[in-house]
């Protein structure tokens, strides 16, 4: 159920940014994903580039719905980055803390920052 799922991932908010973290005192980006994914029923590899193979893969960002996954990669191509995506073209992350920001078919826009910090490389729809 897409709704608790995105219940979870608030529950999570602004909890501190922690590489490697998985709980409210510190939490990463694929941490906080797998985490919330398995109050959930769904279990996933802990790291952002493993959880990138899972589901079903979306062609463009006007398809995925609250709850799908959003994979961002680095200047090499890795997959470094994933977060949930909300209504509204916005998604929660663990960049700093569990945060939402701005998400179009570029990234992740930060608007404190007025600039993109991830780069969009997939979406992938699980359930």
């Amino acid at each position: 159920d897409k709704s608790k799922l995105t219940e979870n991932a608030f529950m999570l908010l602004n909890a501190p940014y922690q590489w490697g973290g998985r709980s409210a005192f510190g939490i990463d980006c694929s941490g906080f994903v797998q985490l919330v994914y398995k109050l959930n029923g769904v279990l996933l590899p802990r790291d952002a580039s493993q959880q990138a193979l899972k589901g079903q893969k979306l062609s463009f960002i006007e398809e995925a719905e609250e709850g799908d996954l959003a994979f961002f990669d680095n200047e090499e191509g890795a997959i470094t980055h994933v977060g949930i995506i909300l209504s509204n073209n916005r998604i929660i992350h663990a960049s700093g803390k569990v945060r939402i920001d701005r998400l179009d078919h570029q990234g992740i826009f930060n608007e404190e920052k007025r600039d993109y910090s991830h780069r969009l490389r997939l979406i992938s729809k699980l359930f």
